[in-house]
């Protein structure tokens, strides 16, 4: 039997330490941070389904309702007449989410009323028997493409007809439901993405102004006419290099997910992702990819059910426009993956 007694000086100082120093390890194994780790994929090239041709054409910015059976809804901004209404929203149905039906149009401007100019950018969500349609619009012919503010509409059916939030209820002349009132030389307000949680709306929506860009959130109830009880919750994303963003709820990470693209209408255009745990407080940027993203992309939207969810765990579809000259951009629809972990550092 060894004894202390017996031991130099220095090896009983050893016999004392190693223990503490095993300790010591063990301890940090039990203290080390959580860090949870993002991922993004694009699975394929993507299947193009509008091809730009001559002159002004394109179709941007698609919202993109998933049904339990596969099929799709599509809503797109498009060109208008080109003269008095620079935009049109058109739509598109597809009942297995590769192969895709005419489209329609489904929403032009009132003319002589607060959206006479334009109505573009639609986010689209389902609650209460009713699609309601967000959309950028302006009535400021003077100062094309600025000054805008965000209006809504609402149909029974995807297709429309549409009849516009008119500041009390539903039909006539719309009035905005977000009035922009800034400088009238910023862009504005619009690019509006609902999600539904719980028993509130959640309405995110860019604000552009010349001192830079950014995500706002508002709060509603579900009630009828749910656009006079808005809330505003402030800031959730202060805009760097992103483009409009599309938000969604992630059933199976159960949180908010938001996606945008970064250095848009650029040939470093890439996909990115942000999380905000709650959906109310500031979204942080936690992945991105580049690989099989088209240059010069922009105007995202991504695939989601009727409440503005998805399964993260599950293969997702995209959608956005691409092409390096203005105003002549082609439309793909791709499938991506999203992978979350978490590992200890």
């Amino acid at each position: 039997m060894l004894s202390l007694r017996n031991v130099p000086w220095e090896a009983e100082e050893d016999l004392f330490i190693l223990p503490t120093l095993i300790g010591i390890r063990e301890e940090t194994k039990k203290t080390k941070i959580p860090v949870e780790v993002y991922d993004l994929e694009a699975l394929e090239e993507g299947k193009t389904i509008f091809l730009t041709h001559g002159g002004t054409s394109y179709r941007y910015g698609p919202s993109i309702i998933e049904y339990e059976d596969g099929s799709m809804d599509a809503w797109f901004s498009s060109p208008g007449n080109n003269s008095t209404q620079w935009d049109w929203i058109r739509y598109r149905h597809s009942e297995d989410g590769v192969n895709w039906g005419k489209e329609s149009i489904v929403l032009r401007p009132t003319p002589g009323s607060k959206d006479q100019c334009s109505v573009c950018d639609p986010g689209v969500i389902y609650f209460n028997g009713y699609y309601y349609m967000g959309y950028t619009s302006t009535s400021d012919y003077a100062l094309k493409g600025f000054n805008n503010s965000a209006f809504v509409a609402r149909s029974r059916t995807p297709e429309g007809p549409y009849e516009k939030w008119n500041g009390n209820g539903w039909g006539g002349s719309p009035e905005p439901i977000i009035l922009y009132e800034g400088d009238p030389n910023g862009w504005g307000i619009g690019e509006i993405s609902f999600v539904v949680c719980g028993e509130e709306l959640y309405i995110y929506y860019t604000y552009y102004d010349h001192s830079g860009g950014l995500i706002c959130l508002k709060e509603a109830d579900l009630s009828e006419n749910w656009p006079s009880t808005l809330e505003d919750k402030g800031v959730v994303v202060r805009i760097a290099t992103e483009d409009s963003f599309d938000f969604v709820y992630d059933d199976h990470l159960d949180r908010f997910l938001a996606f945008s693209m970064k250095d848009y209408l650029s040939n470093s255009s890439r996909l990115v992702m942000f999380e905000s745990g709650n959906g109310e407080m500031l979204f942080t940027e936690v992945a991105d990819t580049k690989n099989q993203i088209r240059d010069y992309a922009h105007s995202i939207g991504i695939a989601k059910n009727v409440l503005g969810h998805i399964d993260s765990s599950k293969e997702q579809l995209i959608g956005y426009a691409h092409g390096p000259n203005w105003g002549r951009w082609s439309t793909v629809f791709q499938k991506i993956a999203i992978t979350h972990e978490v590992r200890y550092e």
